[in-house]
C-alpha cells in the first residue's frame, strides 16, 4: 500500500544517520548501543483522522528490516476530533498494534507543532480536557503526552473537501498548498478569533519544529494532491528547509493518485524500497 511504501522510506530516511560510512576511526565504538537496546524513532502524525497512515508506521515493529536495524518505532497520533480518535485505537487494536506503539493525543495539529523546535519539546501548552485515559487499551490524552523528543512529522492535512482541483484553489499549474489548505486552530489570536493557518505556514512550522541543521536531524512527509504545483510548493518551503527537497508521484495501477513530499537533511540519500503497489 502507499501508507506502507510512505512508512518504509521515512525509516530508511531517518536511520540514515545509523548507516553513514564516513571514517570515524576504526576501532571506534563509543556510539554503538548496547546490544539489548532499541533506537526509539517517533513519528507524530499530526492528523491522524481514522489511524490508517499510524498503524502503517506502528506495524513497521513488525517489518524484518525494522527489527534488524534495532529501531522501535512509536508513533503519536494526533487529532482535534475525540470520536476520530476512538475509532483509530479500534482499528490499531483490530490491526493487533502493541499498545506501547501508538499514543493517541486529542489536540489541535498546529498546537502540536507548535510545541517542538528542532525536534525538542518546548514549554508546556494548554491540553485540551478529556475524561479518557484508555480506549481499547491504549492510551488517551491531551498534549501531556506529547514526548520530549520528535524523529519525523507526518502531514495529511485536509486538501479542502471533494472541490480540492478547482480553479480558486490552483496556481498556474495546479493545486496550491498556500490557497487550497487552511486550518482553523483551537489557538486564538490577537483578536481573539480562530487562528487560521495555510498551507505554507503550516509546512514552515513543521520545518522548524523537527528540523535540525546543526544536528543534520529531522524529517518532515506531507501527504499531498496529485496535481499539486511542485514549482509553487517548493518556493513556499524552501526558506525553511534545513536540508533537501523530494517529490514523490504515488502510482497505482498505472496513475498516479497522490504526491508525497520530505524534507529534511537525508532526503537526498539514495534509497532502494520494495516497489508501490
Amino acid at each position: 500500500s502507499i501508507g506502507l511504501h510512505i512508512a518504509k522510506r521515512m525509516i530508511s530516511l531517518i536511520n540514515c544517520d545509523e548507516n553513514d560510512t564516513s571514517d570515524t576511526g576504526a576501532g571506534d565504538t563509543s556510539n554503538t548501543q548496547p546490544i539489548d537496546s532499541k533506537k526509539e524513532i517517533v513519528i507524530i502524525d499530526a492528523f491522524c483522522g481514522c489511524g490508517g497512515n499510524s498503524i502503517a508506521f506502528a506495524r513497521l515493529n513488525n517489518n524484518t528490516d525494522v527489527t534488524k536495524s534495532n529501531t522501535r518505532v512509536k508513533v503519536i497520533a494526533v487529532d482535534n476530533n475525540l470520536s476520530r480518535l476512538k475509532m483509530a485505537a479500534n482499528n490499531a487494536s483490530i490491526y493487533g498494534i502493541c499498545k506501547e506503539d501508538i499514543v493517541l493525543v486529542h489536540a489541535d495539529a498546529v498546537e502540536v507543532v507548535n510545541a517542538y523546535e528542532e525536534g525538542s519539546r518546548k514549554k508546556k501548552q494548554t491540553e485540551i480536557p478529556t475524561n479518557d485515559k484508555t480506549c481499547f487499551g491504549f492510551a488517551v490524552g491531551g498534549v501531556e503526552l506529547l514526548p520530549d523528543h520528535v524523529d519525523a512529522l507526518f502531514l495529511s492535512p485536509p486538501w479542502g473537501g471533494l472541490d480540492y482541483n478547482v480553479n480558486n484553489k490552483n496556481g498556474n499549474a495546479g493545486f496550491d498548498p498556500v490557497k487550497g489548505i487552511t486550518l482553523e486552530s483551537t489557538l486564538y489570536d490577537s483578536l481573539s478569533e480562530f487562528m487560521k493557518t495555510n498551507g505554507g505556514e503550516l509546512m514552515a512550522l513543521a520545518a522548524n519544529a523537527v528540523l535540525s541543521e546543526s544536528k543534520q536531524e529531522g524529517l518532515v512527509v506531507a501527504f499531498l494532491p496529485r496535481n499539486i504545483d511542485g514549482i509553487s510548493f517548493t518556493r513556499t518551503v524552501v526558506d525553511n528547509v534545513k536540508g533537501h527537497i523530494e517529490l514523490e508521484q504515488n502510482v497505482v495501477n498505472g496513475k498516479v493518485k497522490t504526491v508525497t513530499a520530505y524534507l529534511g537533511p537525508y532526503v537526498n540519500r539514495s534509497w532502494t524500497g520494495e516497489g508501490k503497489n
